[in-house]
């Protein structure tokens, strides 16, 4: 271990020959740590650390390490073990990442991909990164994959399903632009009731969660962010938004299908598919010919629905976990 190669930084500021390195986390995100790995005084990797409010996994809160970068493999193994030094000198039992803190926040290494373009709110990273966090000794925990589907305008759930639902008293509606901050609000309350059992799952401030949709409201588009009511209380949710990185690129956009979640408590079985459903028709009906279900979970509910659609995987991730 090669403590003395590595600065240690207080507090979440950063000296201005530092500010450029990329991945570097935010100020803003709260790390208890940050670390400076060096050659010849030269930052050869860097990366934060988090343990005091961090996910629970088997019954212990774990240490986490993000805003990870690295210039060699060989810098990359020296930062990690100091890393995980430190993240055991605090307590910690089991170590993951890349993760920022939490899975709010930038996290997962992109391990696999055909090419295709990144998308917007995507994870970054070398393609290297992940044997460095192997050679490290870490092995994955949990994976990840973005899937493309084509949109052909066509209903691919029975009319029998949206009738039984409106007959169960549910109603979906769009989200209500001239209320913004009040609708950011219900999709909070659903998105903590639907993710509750999510792995690694942390819940989110509310004004937190307020803030980060703030800063996109110019680029939300209401008819994308579809919201199911069960007797008027909001039970479900998809939020959509145009791939504006593609626009950016000269091609041509698809609809990014970014949040489903569906209160378990409302007992509403195949909701979720009737949302997807429906917001893709309406992205069909404004020109986008493909939909990108992203950052999915290898095993849950969402997936399934993108497999059902037909969805061709593009792009897989990673998340990584070792002990200290």
């Amino acid at each position: 271990m090669r403590l003395d190669q590595c600065e240690w930084l207080d507090g979440p500021g950063l000296p201005a020959e530092l500010g450029d390195l990329p991945g570097m986390a935010a100020p803003g995100e709260q790390m208890d740590a940050r670390v400076i790995f060096r050659n010849d005084g030269v930052p050869a990797g860097w990366a934060s650390l988090w343990w005091r409010e961090t996910p629970i996994l088997d019954g212990r809160r774990v240490g986490a390490i993000g805003g990870f970068g690295a210039l060699d493999g060989e810098a990359a193994q020296g930062l990690l073990d100091v890393c995980c030094w430190r993240l055991r000198e605090e307590g910690c039992s089991q170590v993951v990442g890349p993760m920022n803190g939490n899975t709010w926040r930038s996290y997962r290494h992109v391990v696999e991909s055909n090419g295709r373009g990144g998308f917007l709110l995507e994870p970054r990273n070398p393609p290297e990164y992940p044997e460095w966090w192997r050679a490290a000794g870490f092995s994955e925990i949990g994976g990840y994959s973005s899937s493309a589907i084509p949109l052909s305008g066509q209903s691919t759930v029975p009319d029998a399903l949206a009738s039984k639902l409106a007959a169960n008293g549910v109603v979906i509606r769009d989200l209500d632009m001239a209320n913004y901050e009040n609708e950011l609000g219900v999709i909070h309350d659903v998105t903590l009731a639907g993710f509750s059992g999510n792995f690694l799952y942390t819940p989110l401030p509310r004004d937190a969660f307020l803030a980060a949709y703030q800063k996109v409201r110019d680029k939300v588009d209401p008819r994308f962010v579809r919201i199911a009511e069960k007797d008027g209380k909001a039970v479900a949710y998809v939020f959509a938004i145009a791939d504006l990185e593609a626009t950016a690129r000269g091609e041509r956009p698809a609809l990014i299908i970014k949040t489903l979640t569906v209160d378990p408590a409302a007992k509403c079985a195949g909701l979720g598919s009737l949302l997807v459903d429906e917001v893709q028709r309406r992205g069909f009906e404004a020109g986008f010919r493909e939909a990108l279900h992203v950052l999915q979970y290898d095993d849950n509910q969402v997936l399934r629905i993108t497999r059902r659609h037909g969805g061709e995987r593009f792009r897989r991730y990673s998340l990584f976990s070792k002990t200290p």
